[in-house]
């Protein structure tokens, strides 16, 4: 507790689960709302994440379908133009200017990564993990809010790619072992494996 009797956070940031999906790859369905345990997997997340951080703020186009996790909802500025634009959203939205910015299909979070990450983004704009082969991973990573403009930069000119930040802002990469901890459920496949696996 702080002398104002409220819980210290771990970290003077906030954290971004991105939701605004159209779920194409999963025929469609609300990634965040899969059930997970019987509670939907975006709860999931946020439990793991709120003990650590001042704010959590959930990017997404429907406030109401989100209420019952007592978080600000940010819509899109302009919709349909992909995380890109979840991320600048949310940025200009946040209260800090550290955000860790995780997407709602990535139900395990892994606390000491994150940490690595924050650590090292007083000296960088984005610090994000990179697995063998320069595979990225731009929805779990830190951004400051000084990528605001370049991000704005990108998406004037309808350039939607994250990588592409990286020629106009300060980058720092950690080394990512995907390990048991990782999944990313984009695909229907990958969901029911993943829900297989925690019920073993």
């Amino acid at each position: 507790m702080n002398t104002d009797g409220q819980k210290k956070h771990t970290y003077n940031a906030s954290a971004v689960i991105l939701a605004g999906g159209k779920g194409s790859r999963m025929g469609g369905a609300d990634k965040g709302m899969l059930d997970r345990k019987g509670e939907p997997l975006i709860a999931h997340i946020k439990r793991q994440l709120e003990s650590d951080f001042d704010e959590i703020i959930i990017g997404a186009g429907s406030s109401e379908k989100y209420e019952f996790l007592n978080c600000r909802v940010v819509p899109d500025l302009a919709p349909g133009k992909g995380p890109l634009m979840g991320i600048y959203s949310c940025l200009l939205a946040s209260h800090s200017d550290v955000n860790f910015v995780t997407a709602c299909d990535i139900p395990e979070m892994n606390p000491g990564l994150i940490h690595e990450m924050i650590s090292l983004s007083d000296e960088a704009d984005i610090v994000m993990p990179v697995s063998k082969g320069d595979k990225y991973e731009p929805l779990y990573a830190v951004y400051r809010k000084s990528v605001t403009a370049a991000i704005k930069t990108l998406l004037d000119n309808d350039r939607r790619r994250i990588i592409d930040l990286f020629a106009h802002a300060r980058v720092k990469l950690v080394d990512f072992d995907h390990g048991q901890w990782y999944h990313n459920l984009n695909r229907r496949s990958a969901y029911l494996d993943y829900i297989k696996g925690i019920r073993e």
